[in-house]
C-alpha cells in the first residue's frame, strides 16, 4: 500500500509540475485538476481506433486517459451520404487523486470536440487583452464570438453577440480587439476521410474588472471538478462533424 501511495502521489506531482494542474508539485496529496487535449482517430462507425495525448503528461496518465476515451462513441462524419473515418480533437477536464488504498484515481470529462488551438500546451484558446478604452471607462461585457477554423488552421471572423445582460451598445469598446484576436488564433483542424476541414467555433469571452480571489481559486481546486458544467452561454462549442454520443463523463 505504501508503495502504491508513493506511486500515485508521484504521478499527481508530475502532472502539477508539468504545468497542467493547479496544485503545486510539492503538495500532491491534494487532488490535482487539469485541462488537457486528446487527438482521436475514428473509424466509419465512430469508434476510436487511436488516441494521442500530450507528451508532457506522465505516461501512466496518458495511458489512462487514452483507455477512457477509447470507451467513448461518436457520430461518424457524413460525406456525400456515406459515413467516413476522420480525426477530431477533444478538450478534456481531468482530475488526478490518490485513493484510500494508495491507488491513482483519474476522472476524465468531455468538454467539447473540434479543432484544437495549437498556441497553448493545454489546447486552451489564449484570451484577448482587455481593451484600454474599456478599462478606462469601467465598461464590462460578455460576448459570444463565432468564427470559422479553416482547413489550413487559420481563422475567419463570423460574428459577435452580447450575452447575459450585456447591452449591444457596448460592442464598440470590444469588437476591434475581438476581431484582431480572432485573426491571430491558430488551430490544428479536424479531418474527414484524410482531408482537413472547416469547423465553426463559438467562444464566450468575458471582459470583467472583477478578478477571481485566491480564496475562490483555492475552493475550485479543492473541489476538483472532473467535468465543468458551466452555463450554456459560457461554454465553448463547435459544429464538429464527430458528435459525442456516449461516454464523456
Amino acid at each position: 500500500m505504501a508503495r502504491a501511495a508513493v506511486w500515485a502521489y508521484t504521478m499527481m506531482a508530475a502532472v502539477a509540475a508539468a504545468g497542467m494542474g493547479t496544485a503545486h508539485a510539492g503538495n500532491a496529496e491534494q487532488p490535482v485538476p487539469f485541462k488537457t487535449t486528446a487527438t482521436v482517430w475514428l473509424d466509419t462507425q465512430g469508434v476510436p481506433q487511436k488516441v494521442e495525448t500530450p507528451d508532457r503528461l506522465p505516461a501512466a496518465i496518458r495511458e489512462a486517459i487514452g483507455a477512457r476515451v477509447r470507451e467513448w462513441r461518436f457520430e461518424p462524419a457524413i460525406l456525400n451520404g456515406e459515413a467516413k473515418s476522420g480525426v477530431t480533437h477533444l478538450m478534456l477536464d481531468a482530475c488526478a487523486a490518490a485513493g484510500a488504498s494508495g491507488e491513482l484515481n483519474l476522472a476524465v470529462g468531455y468538454v467539447y470536440g473540434g479543432p484544437v488551438n495549437n498556441q497553448d500546451p493545454a489546447g486552451l484558446v489564449p484570451p484577448p487583452r482587455y481593451p484600454v478604452d474599456a478599462i478606462r471607462a469601467d465598461v464590462q461585457g460578455t460576448w459570444l464570438v463565432t468564427y470559422k477554423v479553416l482547413p489550413d488552421g487559420t481563422t475567419q471572423w463570423v460574428s459577435v453577440d452580447p450575452q447575459g445582460d450585456t447591452p449591444l451598445k457596448r460592442l464598440g469598446y470590444f469588437e476591434p480587439t475581438l476581431r484582431q484576436w480572432v485573426n491571430q488564433l491558430r488551430y490544428t483542424p479536424e479531418e474527414v476521410d484524410g482531408q482537413p476541414i472547416s469547423t465553426v467555433v463559438r467562444v464566450p469571452v468575458d471582459f470583467s474588472t472583477r478578478p477571481t480571489s485566491r480564496k475562490e481559486a483555492a475552493r475550485t481546486t479543492m473541489e476538483c471538478v472532473a467535468a465543468t458544467r458551466a452555463e450554456p452561454f459560457r461554454r465553448t462549442v463547435t459544429d464538429t462533424r464527430f458528435k459525442l454520443v456516449s461516454g464523456g463523463s
